[in-house]
């Protein structure tokens, strides 16, 4: 996949969704208390997903390769 951001070629730099693993702390009603570790990626980059640049938040251009 390559993503560009439809403002300027030079910026190279992306936010987008990942899904991942957390292992919490909990108390005895599944209230969270705090993440105790990160824990494995799920999925990674989709290109159906918005992907924003760094730079200028404008949305990216993403095709799959």
């Amino acid at each position: 996949m390559k993503a560009h951001c439809p403002n300027n070629p030079e910026h190279r730099e992306f936010n987008t969704v990942v899904h991942v693993t957390e292992h919490w702390i909990v108390d005895d009603s599944g209230n969270f208390i705090e993440v105790e570790d990160s824990g494995e990626l799920v999925h990674g980059p989709n290109p159906g997903n918005n992907w924003y640049c760094v730079e200028c938040n404008a949305v990216a251009e993403v095709k799959d390769a």
